[in-house]
């Protein structure tokens, strides 16, 4: 699990998380969460375990990937709110495989500033969900006095990449399906983009640019990559790594992660079963001009 603080002056930190939880199919209960032959155990309830685990952290929204639940709707647990979107649930004589599934996971807070900014979300696909939360209003009081001036919207993305394994036309049908999603966030929303890219970046100093070794005292790769990479990846670069950068940098987005120094056995959110190799391949993804304002830990 990743999470974020994005400082907000004056006021408590929000506290985002993004976690691929692989599956959170049940034994019984509803059609759309449950294996089809299910014991008579009764619901194991993962996502009350899931939001048990998030409050023990004080997140406040958290992007969950790999549900692997079926249907696009509003759920309710332990007075949190998740907004899923997953594959169509399908008909009773067809096979249902059951695949990705994403969700925004928001507490009884941040589900009362979803119901000020009228409640909207959008189930794009299986790979991606989004929602837009209004925070604070004209009128709130502030601290040491006085009143805010205006609310301000944050836009949440969240996604389940392809594999490196899945078809071309997956992946291109992914990052179109995500150049749509950002283009229609208004200026100035805060965009929060985050999930399990599948994808591998390392730092910005790793990079050796040949082509161009330094112009005005810039390094080769922050001429390659903008802001769009920091100096704190892990491991190397991969092919899906390359692709997640250049849209980034398209759209004058930062990769998070990468721009807080941590020590490099706390980078990696992923170890791999064989290998036993960590790897960072989930990410928190906002606008470049928010740097400034987050602070990140594992």
């Amino acid at each position: 699990m990743v999470a974020t603080k994005k400082k907000t002056k004056g006021k408590r930190e929000l506290v985002t998380a993004t976690w691929n939880v692989r599956s959170l199919v049940e034994d019984a209960g509803d059609a759309r969460v449950c294996r089809k032959n299910g014991s008579n155990t009764g619901v194991d309830r993962k996502l009350d375990f899931l939001v048990d685990e998030l409050n023990k952290f004080g997140v406040d929204i958290a992007g969950i990937q790999e549900t692997k639940w079926f249907g696009s709707d509003v759920w309710s647990a332990g007075g949190s709110t998740f907004l899923h979107s997953g594959r169509p649930l399908p008909a009773d004589d067809e096979p249902g495989h059951r695949n990705e599934g994403v969700g925004i996971l928001m507490n009884s807070a941040m589900t009362a500033s979803w119901k000020r900014g009228g409640e909207r979300w959008s189930a794009v696909s299986s790979r991606i969900v989004t929602a837009r939360f209004l925070v604070g209003e004209k009128g709130d009081k502030l601290p040491g006095g006085g009143e805010r001036r205006a609310g301000f919207c944050i836009t949440v993305v969240n996604v389940y990449a392809p594999t490196s394994k899945a078809p071309p036309s997956i992946k291109r049908r992914f990052f179109t399906d995500l150049q749509r999603v950002v283009d229609s966030v208004p200026v100035r929303d805060v965009l929060l983009l985050l999930g399990d890219f599948n994808a591998r970046v390392e730092s910005s100093t790793d990079y050796i640019c040949d082509a161009v070794s330094r112009i005005d005292g810039m390094p080769g790769d922050e001429l390659l990559w903008g802001r769009a990479l920091g100096r704190f990846g892990l491991g190397d670069c991969n092919r899906a790594g390359e692709e997640l950068l250049m849209f980034c940098a398209s759209n004058e987005l930062s990769v998070m992660n990468t721009w807080y120094k941590k020590k490099k056995t706390k980078r990696g959110t992923w170890t791999h079963p064989s290998t036993q190799q960590s790897h960072l391949i989930d990410y928190v993804i906002m606008r470049s001009a928010s740097v400034a304002t987050v602070r990140m830990w594992v």
